[in-house]
């Protein structure tokens, strides 16, 4: 399969996982189709209250689903979105207006290098992918980890950093955040804006100070930022979940500052962002990153991440979870899932039922295994069922899945292979009661 050279966005003016050893982006919450709201039903179990608080095919209030059980059919053949060259990562797919599919990814030579361009494909079913096309590419940066949503207007959002690698240690390696907005086409995007502060060539400027941490000419601590996941809509303003710290000290990583959570908020459209640090307990040796964001109800959301506790932002932890009940302002501590996974995405279903999908892996003294895998929940976040692996991935890097949902009990979800040498999408299909 021969790429396009149909460049749509060109950017003028990261490590794998932006602070850690590899990166990811993917899927998502999107917005169906007008005519695709009468393919659920209501539970038959729901309780009518005197004020009519029902459990509807969206789950009641308090973000418990509208039914009682739900069954996956996760099939063993999987369709083929892109394979053509080089290296493919951290997809992301959505259900544009119009019905069509519209999947992005990352594409390289390598993991992580200068070359990564941000790649497109189309499918009308999730089964069948069109010629993949560049979406955007900037030769002299690494543009990586696309996150896309369809916004309420129908216009399509994407988030995403750009990662600058120099060419060894004696300068900070910079990555930044950026968001663009395209029509209801999802290919015409327009103006490139950056969401975080910060320069990209500190080549003349920075120097180490005495506690081991990247400073600008005039003292001010360089930092970067990144994201892995698409962004949600709170009545007027966009909000980006990121993950934000200092520019790391290779030769003595223990000095630098431990990533945090942060959610980027625009209220203009995406012109202008005020980052909001997500204020939740935590170990304070442990490293926040690649977080997922999901609104249940209007008042209560889910934040999920990946961690690492120690030295490394690559070292073994546990997949986390906090918890706001009033709408992003507070957030309870942090709680451990019980499993390590990486670069989590979180939808909800149209009955109300909460999926998070993610890279699992089977990590006692090292990394046994890795699967593509999910965990649902019935009840708004508040438990998790068992891993449900989608694909085995053996010992070999894979993942980062991104999902919707189709109409007629069906979900897509796209991932890239072991060792990326590829995107494949699969169709779940679910039974509920």
């Amino acid at each position: 399969m021969q790429i396009k050279n149909k460049i749509l966005v060109i950017s003028v003016a990261f490590l794998c996982f932006a602070f850690a050893v590899s990166c990811g982006g993917s899927s998502k919450k999107d917005e169906a189709p007008e005519n695709d709201a009468d393919n659920t039903e209501t539970s038959d179990e729901a309780e009518t209250t005197d004020d009519d608080e029902i459990a509807d095919e969206n789950g009641d209030e308090n973000g418990n689903a509208g039914i009682s059980l739900i069954k996956f059919t996760v099939p063993e053949e999987a369709s083929t979105v892109a394979d053509f060259s080089g290296h493919f990562a951290f997809p992301d797919v959505v259900r544009l207006q119009n019905g069509k599919i519209m999947a992005v990814y990352r594409n390289g030579s390598s993991h992580a290098e200068k070359s990564g361009a941000i790649i497109v494909s189309m499918s009308d079913d999730g089964v069948e992918w069109g010629e993949p096309d560049i979406l955007l590419n900037d030769p002299s940066i690494d543009d990586r980890d696309p996150s896309i949503t369809v916004f309420s207007d129908g216009r399509v959002g994407m988030n995403w950093f750009k990662y600058r690698y120099p060419s060894d240690y004696s300068e900070p390696w910079v990555h930044h955040l950026f968001f663009a907005v395209s029509d209801k086409s999802g290919l015409n995007f327009g103006e490139q804006i950056q969401v975080d502060g910060g320069v990209f060539d500190y080549s003349e400027t920075a120097v180490m100070d005495d506690n081991g941490i990247w400073v600008d000419e005039n003292g001010e601590e360089v930092t970067v930022a990144a994201s892995s996941s698409s962004m949600i809509e709170d009545g007027g303003k966009i909000i980006i979940p990121g993950y934000f710290g200092n520019a790391l000290n290779w030769q003595s990583m223990a000095k630098t500052p431990k990533t945090r959570i942060v959610l980027y908020e625009s209220s203009d459209g995406g012109k202008t962002w005020i980052p909001n640090e997500v204020k939740a307990e935590i170990d304070e040796k442990t490293w926040l990153q690649e977080p997922a964001l999901l609104k249940v109800t209007d008042k209560r959301w889910i934040l999920q991440a990946r961690t690492a506790v120690g030295v490394s932002p690559s070292n073994k932890g546990d997949l986390v979870q906090s918890v706001s009940e009033d709408g992003g302002r507070t957030w309870s501590p942090y709680k451990s899932l019980g499993f390590v996974a990486h670069a989590p995405e979180l939808i909800k279903l149209e009955n109300g039922v909460i999926i998070s999908s993610f890279r699992w892996l089977d990590w006692g003294t090292s990394v046994s295994r890795e699967a593509v895998s999910m965990v649902y929940s019935l009840d708004g976040g508040e438990t998790w069922s068992d891993v449900i692996e989608i694909l085995d991935c053996g010992k070999v890097e894979c993942g980062y899945p991104g999902m919707v949902e189709l109409p007629d009990n069906k979900i897509l979800v796209v991932y890239y292979t072991p060792g990326g040498k590829g995107i494949e999408s699969k169709i779940i299909t679910f039974e509920t009661e």
